[in-house]
């Protein structure tokens, strides 16, 4: 009998789909307020912690060594500039359809009307909303060494940009170093390798924890936001990122679903692009076809600068507490916070939870009441597996799109690689 040997997106499917039929039973039984299920549920914590810091321990050198490598292998800097420029154009044009998309949604669907609040106690710390110049500032470090113990994801891959772009710039001279550099990030690639086979139990003991936590009653009061946040997100894939595809990359959409299926599903899981960054990767140079300097330098940027899912959130919360304490938004208004949901989207960090923060400050702009967030914070790990997902599929989307214009794109291994390998029938 013929062993069945399991893929790894397979794997990562079973543990979602078993992590969430575990917690589910496990919160019938009273979740953690049973005394046997509260001895349980720490050991799912520490699978889903335990697959999260070993990511984490990779992600900062393969950023670094990665984006180095993509940007100084470029042919020339006419290259890095013609790429990056796309590149800015689509994370900008698609974060701006997102937010746009989202507060559609939310007029339609009205998520916050006939919801009575009662008393709710704001405790989320309200952040303070960064001007232009601020934003750009902050783009850069003022101690790249320091930004890279700190995690800083924003400004290690614009010091890799420099450096890779100096690299580039010293011609044969630099040669010795760049190869040092690509050796480096071979090395990381393989590291993240041994650390991806253990993302099936990663996803296992998150979808665990969080099922056991929320059970059914996320499907409550505030179901309706839930439902609006997942159709804004179905909707931006359907159609702007089809759109993105069919023009720009000139690909077959569905085929490519398919193949982006595997990092889409270990960003819902894990609610984090960065954690997804050494998956999206592998799928994009071996089923996708991307070039390598194509990939290292998209798709690291993307999981920090490229937010589209998290742009429909901005949208869909302002929405939704105007609708609740009945707050109209002219049109001006609107507009303004597409512009700014917008230009926010790039600078959010590529980590859980930070799309809730990130929306207090911009409720705190606009002058509207901060009691509604209390509300979407109990279930936001809900939302933002919607948001995570989306995010890391519009990495790939953008990518995929650059390629295409500049006509990197491998056409032979996106038709029949990776999963779609055409099977050698022995004679």
């Amino acid at each position: 009998m013929k062993k069945i040997k399991l893929k790894l997106f397979h794997k990562i499917f079973l543990g979602l789909i078993l992590g969430t039929i575990v917690g589910f039973v496990l919160s019938k039984l009273g979740g953690e307020e049973n005394a046997f299920v509260a001895q349980i549920v720490p050991w799912f914590g520490f699978l889903g912690d335990l697959f999260l810091r070993l990511i984490r321990m990779v992600i900062v050198p393969l950023v670094f060594f990665s984006i180095i490598s993509g940007v100084s292998n470029l042919s020339d800097l006419k290259k890095l500039r013609s790429i990056g420029i796309k590149t800015i154009i689509l994370f900008l044009g698609t974060a701006f359809c997102a937010v746009t998309i989202g507060l559609i949604v939310a007029q339609v669907l009205k998520p916050g009307t006939g919801l009575t609040l009662g008393e709710i106690s704001n405790s989320v710390k309200v952040k303070e909303l960064p001007g232009i110049r601020e934003t750009i500032l902050n783009m850069f470090p003022k101690n790249p060494i320091e930004s890279m113990v700190k995690g800083e994801m924003l400004h290690i891959i614009s010091f890799s940009i420099f450096v890779g772009a100096a690299l580039l710039m010293l011609g044969e001279r630099g040669k010795l170093l760049i190869d040092i550099v690509d050796r480096a990030s071979e090395t990381m690639f393989k590291v993240t390798d041994i650390v991806v086979q253990i993302t099936p139990y990663g996803v296992f003991g998150l979808m665990a924890k969080a099922t056991t936590k929320f059970g059914i009653k996320i499907f409550g009061p505030i179901f309706k936001f839930i439902l609006s946040d997942y159709l804004a997100s179905f909707i931006h894939i359907a159609l702007i990122y089809t759109l993105v595809l069919v023009v720009f990359a000139k690909v077959n959409p569905i085929k490519f679903y398919k193949k982006a299926f595997q990092p889409w599903l270990v960003a819902f899981s894990t609610c984090s692009s960065m954690a997804t960054l050494p998956v999206t990767m592998r799928v994009a140079k071996e089923e996708i076809g991307l070039p390598k300097e194509n990939a290292s330098f998209i798709l690291p940027l993307g999981a920090t600068a490229n937010m589209n899912g998290t742009s429909i959130y901005f949208g869909l919360i302002v929405m939704f507490v105007s609708q609740i304490y009945n707050i109209p938004l002219d049109f001006k208004m609107q507009a303004m916070l597409v512009l700014q949901a917008t230009l926010l989207s790039v600078g959010c960090a590529a980590v859980p939870q930070v799309g809730l923060l990130i929306s207090i400050a911009l409720l705190t702009s606009m002058g509207l009441p901060l009691d509604g967030i209390a509300l979407v914070a109990g279930i936001y790990r809900i939302v933002d597996q919607a948001h995570t997902s989306t995010n890391a599929l519009g990495d790939l989307v953008v990518a995929t799109a650059v390629a295409g214009i500049e006509g990197d794109l491998d056409r032979d291994t996106f038709e029949n690689g990776g999963m779609f390998k055409k099977d050698k029938v022995a004679a």
